[in-house]
């Protein structure tokens, strides 16, 4: 049986059209030439360098600074043929470094930025490169361009610290793109430029007892709760923060490749408790309906006043025994008694009347007082006008006394 040969020619060319495409899928370059632009030159970017050079192990969290190479702007044709080559040079040059580990594939990056990957691939200045860097959580971070300049062809690497917020500029001048001198020499350029930004991160462990505490180092927000952060090393101010919680703050001194753990204990902001004694007087006012009744001075004018009625009461007898003794008794037309004595006992009197009345009166009105009028903390200024005023009146009255 003889085969048609058209069927070895058409099986020929289907396998020839397939390998192309075989080949973008698996991660090739798929390099699109067709126009000078450098929307169309940036493609291969967004696939893989055939790279990853992440650390492997999940399970334990590395202190290596993330390092995230953006891609390469190419606005040349000839630069844009040799696009993929030049980006594995710079990560191999990284790498070389030993002092960082990539935070992701080039294709990985374009993804998390999405609209906003070409602008970061063409920025140069720390206030435009922050965001990127914050979204990947890359420690440092570099953008690349390959073009040709006055001085000839030119590659312009500007890498970010995160830690500093500053941008640092390398550039390396060549003859041309495919000359692998040339791309070694910036390899290595970006390799030293890493070494001497690159520092291990400190492992910082916050444990909070409060679940929606906010913990912050410095302006940055760690997370929510008990945290575990790779942080810059240096002297930091961790501040845990909670609604109806007093603030927690404290400096922390991190080491490069050192690990701290900070536990807090938060407290619900107010007052302090109250004592045994605090919580027994508060009983008792709440009790009586105001102020405790050790505490009014009407209890103590009161007192005052029924001390000064027992006095007017023990002189006015002694008085009273001397009118009884001022009798002629013998018969003899004089009394039993002195002037002397005539005149103390007189004055006794008096004193006596005085004490009782006012005495009396400081009394009733401090009674009145204590049970009449609500406790208030007015209550000793207005008890005192009563009792001066009682007091007074007493005086007043007892002017005129006789024995």
């Amino acid at each position: 049986m003889r085969i048609p040969a058209v069927l070895p020619v058409a099986m020929l060319a289907l396998v020839l059209l397939a390998r192309p495409s075989w080949a973008q899928e698996q991660g090739g370059l798929g390099l699109d030439l067709s126009s000078d632009t450098s929307s169309q030159t940036s493609s291969p970017q967004e696939q893989s360098v055939g790279l990853d050079l992440r650390e492997g192990d999940g399970n334990t969290v590395s202190l290596t600074p993330r390092y995230i190479l953006l891609g390469l702007e190419t606005p040349e044709r000839a630069g844009a043929q040799q696009a993929t080559v030049w980006l594995r040079e710079l990560a191999r040059g990284a790498v070389s470094s030993g002092m960082v580990a990539f935070g992701g594939n080039l294709r990985e990056v374009r993804e998390r930025l999405e609209a906003g990957y070409d602008a970061a691939l063409r920025c140069n200045q720390a206030a435009c490169m922050a965001g990127p860097a914050e979204a990947l959580d890359a420690d440092l971070m570099t953008a690349a361009r390959l073009s040709l300049e006055d001085a000839g062809w030119t590659l312009r690497t500007w890498t970010y610290d995160r830690d500093k917020n500053v941008v640092h500029e390398d550039a390396v001048t060549g003859r041309n793109p495919k000359d692998a001198a040339f791309q070694k020499e910036a390899a290595t350029k970006l390799g030293n430029r890493l070494m001497g930004l690159a520092r291990p991160r400190a492992l910082l462990k916050v444990t909070v007892n409060v679940p929606t505490a906010v913990v912050k180092v410095g302006e940055r927000i760690l997370g929510v709760g008990s945290v575990e952060a790779r942080v810059a090393p240096g002297t930091v101010q961790v501040e845990v923060s909670a609604e109806e919680y007093a603030t927690f703050t404290k400096t922390v001194a991190l080491k490069p490749g050192g690990r701290e753990e900070v536990v807090v204990r938060m407290e619900i902001s107010g007052p302090a408790p109250e004592g045994p004694e605090e919580a027994v007087a508060r009983a008792m006012a709440t009790r009586e309906g105001g102020t405790p009744l050790y505490k009014r001075p009407a209890l103590y004018t009161a007192l005052v006043g029924l001390a000064a009625v027992g006095v007017g009461l023990v002189m006015g007898k002694g008085a009273k025994d001397v009118e009884k003794r001022a009798t002629d008794a013998d018969g003899d037309g004089m009394m039993d008694i002195t002037r002397k004595e005539r005149l103390d006992a007189q004055s006794k009197a008096n004193l006596a009347t005085a004490l009782l009345i006012g005495g009396g009166v400081a009394t009733a009105g401090s009674v009145t007082w204590l049970l009449v009028v609500p406790a208030r903390s007015e209550a000793p200024a207005s008890a005192s006008p009563a009792s001066s005023g009682a007091s007074s009146m007493a005086l007043h009255v007892v002017v005129g006394g006789s024995f």
